[in-house]
């Protein structure tokens, strides 16, 4: 039995990064919420508050700050800030964390 490959990223809009597939099923990773669950701990571990997650089974959505969203698939955390757009891998949230909360904080990134 061989093991599944995910399917390539959708292709990017204007101005936006490619949206990637969400993790196929029973592969063993993070689910959405959890990673955002991880994310958000890491976040208030860095001082940053006030954080508003969403999720469902194929993507979770995390608000950090006005201006500052990120989005993961239980695989991959990405966002895209103006100074600096990114992607992180969501099993290893406190550098991004850190990465995240210096963005939101104006004149730290």
């Amino acid at each position: 039995m061989s093991t599944p490959t995910p399917p390539a990223a959708e292709p990017a809009s204007e101005g936006r990064a490619p949206f990637p597939r969400p993790a196929l099923p029973g592969t063993g990773q993070a689910t959405p919420a959890t990673a955002a669950d991880a994310l958000t701990r890491h976040l208030a571990g860095q001082g940053i508050t006030g954080i508003y997650t969403a999720a469902c089974d194929l993507y979770a959505l995390i608000s950090v700050t006005g201006g500052l969203t990120v989005w993961t698939n239980g695989r991959i955390l990405w966002w895209n800030h103006p100074r600096q757009p990114g992607t992180w891998p969501a099993a290893d949230p406190a550098p991004a964390a850190a990465r995240l909360a210096a963005l939101a904080r104006p004149g730290t990134a």
